[in-house]
């Protein structure tokens, strides 16, 4: 009997000129010589901080790219990273939402990893803008046992997350599958799983992509009405585990979205102990200084100093007179070179 795999990935599409859609973290669109540079640099701090802390565990890096700069071709040979060239074969139509249209590609992901994966194996996908600051072994051990562990980001089904409120997705729920019309069925408000951590057992993202096309195939038809629909990777998620009867908030202890934006905090005192931290206002400012760190040697021995490291140029706990000072000099040195560049 073979012992299970732990597969641990992340993600990068380059959109071309025709299909670039808005990315509001990095203030440009999807084709920008920018955005590339950053989504490349941020695969830096993410699998040297994945890889110390799960030396033996199977982490891939998906693209549609075949060829990265040389910094990361190093990186992935001395890693032993795994890159798997996939086609985006679930990218919407034109003029299906403002932002973040490359975030379908997900479902080619779980997709390719369907044939490659046993039933009792797990798949963690991560968005890149984190850091493993613990190793994760209770997560997949989590994972294992009960199919999923899955990040809960729901909050008052009047606000919008994404263009789409919680209500209006269960709205579409119930129209989908008719479920409304079961007066045995009592309505529950779909729950916003995140897209950006997201652990699947082998046989349940088989059962994610069986109940798949049906969704897509209603959200077409919803969005050539011009009818609301789900907009993003997340919401299909979200309504297909509704549909699955997959209901936990699992990864919520191992994992958060830490926003240290300075009208926008979310760091709490105790989240520096989480073992993923993930920075989406970072990729511009830590994660873009820790990748100037660990790009010649994406390695690291004293795990305390790293921590400190981490914490200083990221924000976690405390947002500090030296990393606002930092981060003006970081963000002015990338617009000039985003100057430059154009």
């Amino acid at each position: 009997m073979t012992t299970p795999t732990n597969y641990i990935a992340t993600w990068f599409y380059k959109e071309s000129k025709e299909d670039a859609s808005f990315y509001p973290q990095a203030g440009k669109r999807g084709d920008s010589a920018l955005v590339h540079s950053i989504y490349m640099q941020i695969q830096v701090p993410f699998f040297t901080t994945f890889r110390h802390y799960h030396p033996n565990d199977k982490l891939l890096f998906f693209s549609n790219l075949d060829q990265f700069p040389d910094y990361l071709e190093r990186l992935f040979k001395e890693l032993q990273i795994e890159t798997v060239c996939l086609p985006y074969l679930c990218i919407p139509p034109e003029g299906w939402y403002g932002a973040w249209r490359n975030q379908f590609y997900l479902y080619d992901i779980l997709r390719y990893m369907e044939k490659r994966m046993q039933a009792d194996d797990t798949l963690l996908v991560c968005d890149a803008d984190c850091l493993c600051m613990r190793p994760l072994e209770q997560l997949f051990s989590d994972t294992r046992k009960h199919g999923s562990a899955l990040y809960d980001a729901s909050d008052r089904p009047d606000l919008s997350v994404n263009g789409i409120t919680l209500k209006e997705m269960t709205d579409i729920y119930n129209d989908c599958y008719g479920e409304a019309k079961n007066p045995e069925i009592k309505e529950e408000l779909v729950h916003y799983y995140g897209g950006e951590f997201i652990s699947l057992r082998g046989d349940v993202v088989a059962q994610i992509n069986e109940a798949y096309p049906a969704l897509w195939n209603y959200n077409l038809e919803r969005f050539a009405a011009n009818r609301p629909k789900l907009n993003e990777e997340a919401h299909f998620l979200s309504v297909v585990a509704t549909k699955l009867h997959i209901h936990n908030n699992i990864a919520n202890q191992y994992v958060k979205r830490l926003w240290t934006y300075p009208k926008y905090n979310t760091v709490e005192k105790g989240d520096e102990q989480l073992a993923v931290w993930h920075l989406p206002y970072e990729k511009k400012r830590g994660l873009y200084l820790l990748y100037k760190h660990f790009v010649n040697h994406p390695a690291f021995d004293d795990e305390e100093a790293f921590r400190k490291k981490a914490s200083a140029y990221t924000g976690v706990p405390t947002v500090t007179l030296g990393k606002r000072i930092r981060d003006f000099y970081t963000i002015l040195l990338l617009k000039i070179k985003d100057k430059c560049i154009y």
